[in-house]
Order: C-alpha cells, then structure tokens, then sequence
C-alpha cells in the first residue's frame, strides 16, 4: 500500500519522537545498563534509524508535495529535526566518554596483569627454603611464556 506524504510526514514524526526518546533514555542510562539492556537499546536504535532513513529518502522523492505542506507542519518538521540532532549529539559523546573510560579500564588492568606477570616469581628448594627462580632447570635462563589477553569490547 502507498502512503501519501501526509501519511509519510506523520510516520517520520513518529519515528523521529521514537528515536530521541530511545537516545536520550540510552544517554543516561549508559552507566547504569547491563550488556542485555544495551544490546536492547542497540537493537531498537538500529530499527528505528533504518525506519527513519527509509521514511527521510522517500520524503526527497516528493520535493514538491512537501512544499504544499502547511508552514504549521513544515516548522514542526525543522523543530523536530533540530532536537534530534542535539539528542543524536548528546547520545554520541556519552557514548564517546563511555567508550574511552572502558578503554582505560581495559588498558589498566592489563598493565597490571603485566606488571604481575613480570615479577620474579618465588620458588622452593628441597629443604622448603624460599628462593627467586633466575634459572631454568640445567642452569638455562627460564624463559616466562607470554602473557594472552582477551578483552570483549562490545559497546
């Protein structure tokens, strides 16, 4: 079934509303989310962003049907657009801030798993004694395996 661009517009403004009200209870909830309630989030964004697309790329095609538009609706149109992009910019730097805390985190317990790692490890001889390993066994230097990291970063 075609829409009409009034039908269009109405749709628009719909999905518009859906997705800054997704991005802003995305933009403070961000500390507090679970992966799951993110994933979530994700999720509807993403649909939301393709309706919204969708809608947007069909509106072009109607150039002049959307002049004839009354100026009432063409001004809610230009609000609506305004207030999504500041939601949109809001949403991207929490994201931004979120992203780069998770980055340090990461980067900090890693340096300290190294750190660990790189310490001289303690050993025990046969009388219990405590002693630092330098050698291997037949008087060759040991040689520490390296260490490996996995690190899901999903945000």
């Amino acid at each position: 079934m075609t829409m009409t661009t009034e039908q269009m517009v109405i749709e628009l403004k719909s999905v518009t509303y859906d997705l800054i009200s997704l991005l802003e209870r995305e933009t403070q909830g961000l500390r507090q989310l679970e992966i799951s309630e993110y994933e979530q989030f994700v999720s509807e964004k993403s649909a939301l962003s393709m309706q919204y697309e969708q809608l947007v790329v069909k509106l072009r095609t109607r150039g002049t049907e959307l002049r004839q538009l009354a100026e009432k609706d063409k001004a809610e149109l230009r609000e609506l657009q305004a207030e999504f992009q500041h939601a949109a910019r809001r949403n991207m730097t929490a994201l931004q801030a979120a992203k780069s805390t998770n980055e340090r985190m990461v980067n900090a317990i890693v340096r300290a798993v190294n750190d660990k790692a790189n310490e001289n490890c303690t050993t025990y001889n046969r009388s219990g004694q405590t002693g630092k390993a330098s050698l291997g066994g037949y008087g060759r230097p040991t040689s520490k395996p390296g260490t490996s990291y996995s690190v899901n970063e999903t945000l």
